[in-house]
């Protein structure tokens, strides 16, 4: 799935958030939006799951404007994973899984077999088939997010925004997070506020901050320390990682 954002400006109360954005995210890609607290990360990732219509531009799916889509047309061909993993009510993890299927199913159609090997077949992706008759609501935050990872591969949807999603994690389900959203070969377009995630996992990444964009290429191409400097205010060392080769960045309060 091609994804691209010709000139979004989105606005809230009037108020511009994003200007003008332009951003491309390749199939197959891992594209990382980072920059600053207040910079339009989440506002602009609102436009790709349709929470909030751009007050300016386009955002095209494979070629195909999609605020003109059907909502569940939309959702057959991208699927969300946010960072507040609550939801209301009690649901067991399978039940959760299963409300990917909706873009698939009419309004008085029941889960049939072939929803219940898709479902499945997701928790076994992620790790969680063990979970599948767990509540959602007793599990940890790490495990949260996986079945919420499972839900959107349930959708079967070939692109798949995140909205910070290691966001209250501990380090393990970070890394692990990641690595499982990387090995899924779908095109993933991501709000990180790490730059060290953002360097070792994403092919690409493009820097907001004020709204607008200041850089977008390759991580070491766009993250150079002087640029890190002056957008994110630290100083940063960036390099191969001791322990896994990847690009890495560490970062210090600038004295």
């Amino acid at each position: 799935m091609r994804l691209v954002i010709d000139g979004v400006t989105a606005e809230i109360e009037g108020v511009p958030i994003v200007s003008d954005v332009d951003l491309v995210a390749e199939p197959g890609d891992f594209v990382g939006l980072v920059g600053p607290n207040g910079s339009g990360k989440s506002t602009l990732l609102r436009t790709v799951y349709r929470s909030l219509r751009p007050a300016a531009g386009a955002v095209s799916l494979d070629g195909d404007d999609l605020w003109r889509m059907r909502a569940r047309q939309a959702a057959r061909r991208r699927a969300v994973v946010t960072q507040h993993g609550e939801l209301g009510g009690e649901f067991s993890v399978a039940e959760v899984v299963a409300m990917g299927r909706a873009p698939y199913k009419g309004l008085l159609d029941r889960e049939d077999a072939g929803d219940r090997a898709i479902v499945a077949d997701a928790l076994e992706r992620v790790g969680m088939a063990w979970a599948a008759d767990r509540l959602f609501s007793t599990l940890s935050g790490g495990e949260r997010q996986r079945v919420l990872v499972a839900r959107a591969l349930a959708q079967r949807a070939p692109l798949l925004v995140l909205d910070e999603p290691t966001n209250h994690l501990d380090v393990r389900a970070q890394l692990g997070l990641l690595d499982l959203v990387k090995s899924l070969g779908l095109t993933l377009l991501a709000a990180l506020h790490d730059l060290d995630h953002a360097a070792s996992y994403c092919d690409h990444v493009v820097v907001l901050s004020g709204g607008t964009v200041r850089a977008a290429g390759p991580p070491l191409e766009v993250l150079t320390p002087e640029f890190v400097a002056e957008v994110f205010g630290v100083r940063a060392h960036i390099g191969p990682h001791p322990l896994t080769g990847r690009p890495h960045i560490a970062v210090a309060s600038l004295p």
